[in-house]
């Protein structure tokens, strides 16, 4: 038993790093159809071109294998991409999150096992001999673990944060509905980075309610989550991720977001028991906030989504809704090899 007392404890330390990255990235920082609120008129030297690209069509051509190293990759995509092929935009954006996060995650594993060595000189630490070497035993196993997934970005110079806020940008005005999300609710955007992106955040706050709108309508119901929390005013307020700082709240728009939500999960698996029910509490809160007529209207504009929306779809993908607080999974590399406009799993 002390033995496994102390490789929990080891583990709760080991994951402490990943935990502080996870909360630092989470913080970060969710009848109307779409085309009721177009974005912006593009009125700037900066804006015009990436709406003009983006009226071609996308490339038949499929994009390279997940497995290609990307300093292989990199050149094919950038062309495609700047050429405004959406899918490439959204795989070289995804690819550029990735390799970020990967540093991130080989930074935060090199500070965990300098610590374990501290520990280990230190003796008033009053963790046994097995239980430090648990600890250096399962560091070493994640940093192995680590590097080799960094082999993947290896002869790959990082990419700045105005170069990937830029791909995703243009990937989700392309309609990538994976970048459309990822975009919309703010996730292009690191805390670390914020005083480096205030013109793109601008950008960002005039673009990102129409973005979501198209997203939830795409039938992307992680969106669809994002935006009725950013809608509603009962949203947490001392969380506010950066799609409900950009959107002014509405009980009748938020009423009638749940509501399709409330009818597409009663077709969805058990497992979307929970989401269902958090839903349906928040239908009930607002229906109760609301007035009759308020209701009424909530009703009549989700019927208009029913008609009008593409269902949602339950496959599996690698992003699961991460609860009712208005924060996404960011869009994975996976998800960008489809087509624009395609599955989003």
């Amino acid at each position: 038993m002390p033995g496994r007392r102390w490789g929990g404890f080891a583990l709760i330390l080991l994951l402490l790093p990943v935990a502080a990255y996870l909360g630092w990235r989470q913080g970060r920082a969710t009848v109307v159809t779409s085309s009721d609120i177009p974005l912006p008129a593009a009125n700037s030297e900066s804006e015009t071109p990436v709406a003009r690209r983006f009226a071609r069509p996308a490339s038949a051509s499929p994009l390279p294998s997940l497995q290609t190293p990307l300093r292989d990759a990199l050149p094919l995509l950038r062309q495609r991409a700047d050429a405004g092929e959406p899918a490439a935009a959204c795989r070289l954006a995804a690819e550029m999150e990735y390799c970020n996060q990967i540093r991130h995650r080989l930074m935060a594993a090199s500070e965990a096992l300098q610590e374990q060595e501290t520990l280990k000189r230190n003796p008033a630490s009053g963790l046994p001999p097995d239980a430090l070497q648990n600890m250096r035993e399962m560091m070493a196993a994640n940093s192995e673990r680590l590097l080799k997934e960094s082999e993947h970005c290896e002869g790959v110079p990082p990419a700045t944060a105005a170069e990937r806020i830029h791909y995703w940008r243009q990937a989700a005005l392309g309609g990538s509905t994976p970048a459309l999300r990822h975009y919309a609710v703010g996730n292009a955007f690191r805390l670390n980075e914020t005083l480096d992106n205030l013109d793109a955040l601008a950008v960002y706050r005039r673009e990102a309610e129409a973005m979501a709108w198209r997203g939830a309508s795409a039938g992307d119901l992680q969106t669809s989550l994002a935006l009725a929390s950013a809608l509603s005013p009962r949203r947490n307020e001392f969380r506010r991720y950066f799609l409900a700082q950009a959107v002014r709240p509405d009980e009748v728009k938020a009423l009638a977001l749940y509501l399709h939500l409330e009818r597409q999960l009663g077709g969805a698996p058990a497992a979307m028991g929970p989401l269902r029910e958090q839903v349906a509490q928040q239908v009930g809160e607002l229906s109760a906030a609301l007035a009759p007529d308020a209701r009424s209207r909530a009703r009549e504009i989700a019927s208009g989504y029913a008609r009008e929306w593409t269902r949602h779809s339950w496959a599996p993908g690698p992003s699961s809704p991460l609860g009712m607080q208005g924060g996404t999974a960011d869009a994975a590399r996976t998800e960008c090899a489809a087509p624009a406009g395609g599955p989003a799993g």
